[in-house]
């Protein structure tokens, strides 16, 4: 195997080769087939990379990778060395490393980029605070931090926002540990490939290890609210307290003004949310938790596009993701059965399926199992189809009944997060693919509101989200949690 003279030199005069001591950031990424180790620490000063240096164990030619790497990047701004792409370190190593080679080049460039990510990592202490963080957004002109999940809608995102002459500084989050080659947004694999799609387009990429926060204020709500009768949206609770804080923490790291994201939606006077071009793929109902702070900064570019037409501007600017497929509806389930995961966090206990009028119908494994408008998996026979109409933790029963008894009328909503007047309030949706309906809204007191429905609405279970939009359907004056239904 022969080395070009660029290789040869970092080999006989390695660069930047050692540690930091007392290093505001350390990261290390391995190679499973071959057992090659990269090292990178850091001292950041002022968003920049004052010193880098590096530790290789393994082949020649990741040795060679991690010397030019750290050359590359030692003594530059962190948005310059986030930059720093595949093709650059390629570039720099004289061109093409020998076949079965090219993995130096990613296990160097991920071991500095987890460098980088655990000194963002040493200062989330804001975000973690019980209010969450908004920033304050007082920095520079057109300058905007947009989230990269790996997928089409957020790499369109932030190709939107560079040729609408923005400077995008592209995140990608670690909400949980994904498994490797899945899909999940936060796998190893997506990672790298949400890294390399923002290199491909020229900005600078980072990575925020979000964990303990996603599982403080996503995972565990969602598997307390089953083991409590309720019925979770973890999407919105991700949106309340996860990706919108974290982009905005990163934002004023650096120095920027604006966060966007790849959800489609409108920002409207208010500032309120407002339904997109694309109907089908409207996200309003699952934003209604983002603080008003924090939507005055925030910038939806695809709320003007449909998901047809997005595809075709991935395409059309030669991104790998255009054909990329839909994410799946709970990103920490791959499989979703969210059953079995919720089963492996709490303790579940059998008890009775009994109908409206307390007569025991049959019996089951555990009320985790249920959630209101069940149909399937009741494990009953019945001459009529049956529903699942309410969960009684506390007795451990399920109740069922008929998709008649379904139906509401009433819904008392808690936890309320408004954008306009709430007495603009004419319509609401109870559900993410359900229609508004419309409604009255009065305040009944100690943070709760009660809205009447003007027609039936069925399915409506306590933990959902219920969104209140204006006369037109189109405008979001506010949202919060359903704590009970009623007729």
């Amino acid at each position: 195997m022969s080395y070009r003279s660029e290789v040869i030199d970092h080999l006989v005069r390695p660069r930047c080769v050692g540690e930091v001591p007392e290093p505001d950031g350390v990261g290390e990424s391995g190679h499973e087939a071959c057992g090659d180790v990269a090292r990178f620490t850091a001292r950041i000063e002022d968003n920049v990379l004052r010193t880098v240096r590096y530790k290789v164990y393994g082949c020649a030619a990741c040795i060679a990778a991690g010397s030019a790497l750290a050359e590359l990047v030692d003594g530059r701004p962190l948005l310059e060395a986030a930059r720093v792409s595949l093709a650059d370190l390629e570039g720099a190593l004289g061109g093409p490393l020998p076949p079965g080679k090219e993995h130096a080049l990613t296990l160097t460039l991920d071991a500095l980029h987890k460098a980088i990510e655990d000194y963002w990592n040493r200062n989330v202490e804001a975000l973690l605070a019980d209010g969450g963080y908004a920033g304050n957004g007082a920095a520079r002109g057109k300058t905007v931090v947009a989230a990269m999940s790996g997928g089409v809608d957020s790499a369109v995102t932030a190709l939107l926002l560079r040729e609408a002459g923005y400077e995008v500084a592209a995140v990608t989050f670690r909400l949980h540990d994904g498994e490797k080659g899945s899909r999940s947004c936060c796998s190893p694999d997506t990672v790298l490939f949400a890294r390399d799609t923002a290199h491909r387009m020229g900005l600078p990429h980072f990575t925020l290890n979000l964990k303990e926060l996603f599982n403080r204020r996503v995972m565990r709500d969602f598997v307390g609210s089953y083991a409590a009768g309720r019925t979770p949206n973890p999407c919105v609770a991700c949106n309340a307290h996860v990706k919108f804080h974290a982009a905005a923490f990163l934002a004023d790291r650096l120095g920027f003004h604006q966060v966007a994201t790849g959800h489609y939606a409108r920002i409207a006077d208010g500032p309120s949310l407002a339904r997109p071009e694309d109907a089908s793929k409207d996200q309003t109902y699952v934003l209604w938790p983002m603080p008003k702070e924090l939507l005055a900064r925030t910038v939806f570019p695809l709320g003007d596009y449909r998901k047809s037409e997005v595809r075709r501007i991935a395409e059309a600017r030669g991104l790998a993701v255009a054909y990329t497929p839909e994410s799946q509806d709970i990103c920490f389930i791959p499989d979703g059965d969210y059953r079995k995961f919720v089963r492996k966090k709490v303790a579940t206990e059998p008890g009775e399926i009994v109908d409206g009028e307390g007569r025991t119908l049959g019996l089951h494994s555990g009320v985790v199992d249920y959630t209101i408008g069940q149909r399937k998996g009741l494990g009953i026979a019945a001459p009529t189809p049956l529903y699942v109409t309410e969960v009684r933790p506390q007795s451990r029963q399920v109740v069922v009944g008929r998709r008649e008894d379904l139906e509401v009328t009433e819904v008392r909503v808690g936890v309320m997060n408004w954008f306009l007047d709430p007495g603009e309030a004419s319509m609401v949706q109870v559900r993410y693919n359900s229609l508004p309906v419309p409604c009255t809204l009065r305040d009944a007191g100690d943070g709760y509101w009660v809205a009447r429905l003007e027609q039936p609405t069925s399915r409506v279970a306590p933990g959902q989200s219920a969104v209140f939009y204006t006369a037109d359907g189109e405008r979001v004056v506010g949202g919060g949690i359903v704590a009970r239904t009623g007729s």
